[in-house]
């Protein structure tokens, strides 16, 4: 009852702990740019009801579920098939290896080669920019994994800074499986 009420959705604890860290305010534009189901996009809404929140995903079918799940909790999220900032904030939890979610998905390990791994930093570094041209001056990107590989966390952010001067880190955190969930990292990148 109170899943369909509205009253909670179903989300690991270290993404939850990751939205807790963003700052928001009201009237903020924000922007989930990697929604698939739209579980960040609810849980920052859920925070502030009064900023404009969108979602947004590469394959808009993984959204079908949102507006209902949305309107369950009495929130209003924007589905977009093209963005257009600027945003306040820009949430972009990427594809990944996954390797923070091996405690309970053990076999996936065995799954990732490195030429996979290498295609998903590929991936994750355009995401990363097409991303950054979202947010508006003072406003942030927030970049999240649930990887635990420096690769795709800490380097990917590292090379994107050296990269975009425009940017400032603002905050990175690492959470393991010692934390109570998932293996899951965040940085939030702040432009100038």
């Amino acid at each position: 009852a109170c899943y369909r009420d509205g009253l909670v959705e179903l989300q690991d604890l270290s993404p939850q702990r990751a939205c807790a860290r963003l700052p928001l305010a009201p009237g903020m534009r924000v922007l989930d740019y990697c929604a698939g189901g739209g579980g960040k996009a609810l849980a920052l809404a859920a925070r502030q009801p009064d900023m404009q929140v969108a979602a947004h995903d590469v394959t808009p079918a993984r959204m079908a579920d949102l507006p209902a799940r949305a309107g369950r909790a009495g929130l209003s999220i924007a589905l977009q098939a093209r963005p257009r900032g600027p945003y306040d904030l820009v949430v972009a939890d990427v594809p990944c290896s996954g390797s923070g979610t091996w405690r309970r998905t053990p076999d996936a390990k065995w799954r990732l080669t490195r030429a996979r791994l290498d295609e998903l930093v590929a991936v994750q570094g355009r995401i990363l920019e097409q991303a950054a041209v979202l947010v508006a001056p003072g406003g942030s990107l927030a970049y999240m994994t649930c990887s635990l590989l420096e690769a795709e966390n800490g380097a990917q952010i590292d090379g994107f800074l050296a990269a975009n001067p425009g940017f400032r880190e603002g905050d990175r955190q690492t959470w393991t499986p010692l934390d109570g969930g998932d293996g899951f990292f965040m940085a939030r990148l702040v432009r100038s």
